[in-house]
């Protein structure tokens, strides 16, 4: 037993007409398609931030953006801001991938600051329990700006030293100078810091494109067909 299949002219000139308008509208949905998607694995990696940095800033959780495709380069992209040609997300690489972290503009500012020469400008410096954190657990540019004013290393009864301190065996560092004495403002570290990396950007990403782009893809081919003239 068979089953014939046929169509006639009419129903093959309306397939024709059909697979061309697809043809014809396929790159510019399949654009769409991506920079929805994109959008939504911005909006993603931005919200995933809170669950893999501690307290992130308003800039951690707004880092990443979208470079969106058109139809004649099908490619967006989702990246973490490089605003005005600076990398100013550069940090969260070290939640990406890990890896040592690189010295803070301020550590190799106070670094050429010392006054023996043993703080070198890779030189890490901790925070002791002294210096007033902000809530995302940064040094305020207003204790940064407190100890650039007040670097001394004659004034024994104010200001700061920048160095390693004479007797007591105490580290290199920065410390307060009152009433003669010199308190631990950071601690230079024995090594730099080094980061586990624990933010799965192309975890969260892919789960992302799985989960909505054949659907978007569909939604947009039949809008563009139906608005096709």
């Amino acid at each position: 037993m068979a089953i014939d299949l046929t169509i006639d002219q009419q129903g093959l000139r309306r397939a024709t007409a059909w697979s061309k308008a697809v043809e014809r509208q396929l790159p510019f949905a399949t654009s769409v398609a991506l920079n929805e998607v994109a959008f939504k694995a911005r909006t993603a990696l931005n919200g995933s931030t809170r669950q893999y940095f501690n307290q992130p800033v308003k800039f951690t959780e707004t880092a990443f953006l979208v470079q969106k495709a058109k139809k004649r380069e099908l490619v967006a992209y989702v990246f973490a801001n490089n605003q005005q040609g600076r990398n100013r997300a550069r940090y969260l690489r070290y939640g990406i991938q890990g890896g040592t972290r690189r010295a803070k503009g301020f550590e190799r500012f106070f670094a050429g600051a010392d006054s023996d020469g043993t703080l070198t400008p890779g030189t890490a410096l901790i925070p002791t329990s002294l210096v007033k954190l902000t809530g995302a657990g940064n040094v305020s540019l207003a204790t940064l700006r407190s100890i650039s004013k007040g670097l001394s290393t004659t004034n024994k009864r104010g200001g700061f030293f920048v160095g390693t301190p004479k007797g007591g065996n105490r580290p290199p560092g920065i410390y307060r100078r009152s009433r003669e004495q010199l308190f631990p403002y950071f601690i230079a570290a024995s090594s730099a810091p080094r980061y586990t990396g624990r933010f799965p950007i192309q975890e969260v990403g892919s789960k992302v494109v799985q989960r909505n782009f054949n659907q978007q893809l569909m939604v947009a081919l039949d809008r563009a067909l139906a608005t096709a003239r």
